[in-house]
């Protein structure tokens, strides 16, 4: 492009380019030896550990006894195109469940009050889905009630929808 050998002055070829003639004096300069030796701590500390960002590298950097500024770390492993893993977005959505529970209430119209009620109850060390342990009130609930969706949790947790 521009030739300081030619006929015509340097500062009138980058005018016709339109660079300025600083950039076509300017030399880069590399990654000094200290950034280099970072990088290499952190490619290594990364492999064992991809879902380390900028704070748990700094981190790692300062057990190490090198003090580095999360500005530094995050340029280093950008430049070095170095991402941690994390969650993503949409984890809400299904995955290979083994089994999913039908909704019971999806076609149901519901048009009066108390066509639907739903209990929460929380008796931490009794299993309410067991008829012998369970509330008398929730017994007689049960009999009428042919369509129930009841889920319990490890910590006595049970929900029940009746209809």
């Amino acid at each position: 492009m521009i030739d300081p050998k030619e006929s015509i002055s340097v500062r009138r070829q980058s005018n016709l380019v339109n660079i300025s003639r600083s950039s076509f004096y300017y030399k880069p300069i590399g990654e000094s030896t200290e950034n280099l030796k970072i990088m290499r701590l952190m490619d290594e500390y990364y492999i064992k550990h991809p879902t380390a960002g900028v704070i748990r590298m700094q981190d790692f950097l300062f057990t190490l006894g090198i003090i580095a500024n999360h500005k530094r770390v995050r340029r280093l492993l950008r430049l070095m195109g170095v991402l941690a893993i994390y969650p993503k977005r949409n984890l809400s959505k299904l995955g290979k469940a083994k089994y999913i529970r039908p909704y019971l209430l999806k076609n149901l119209e519901i048009d009066h009050p108390n066509h639907v009620w739903e209990i929460d109850i929380s008796a931490p060390g009794n299993d309410l889905l067991s008829n012998e342990r369970s509330p008398p009130f929730l017994n007689r609930q049960l009999k009428y009630c042919p369509t129930m969706q009841g889920k319990y949790s490890g910590r006595g947790l049970c929900s029940f929808i009746l209809c």
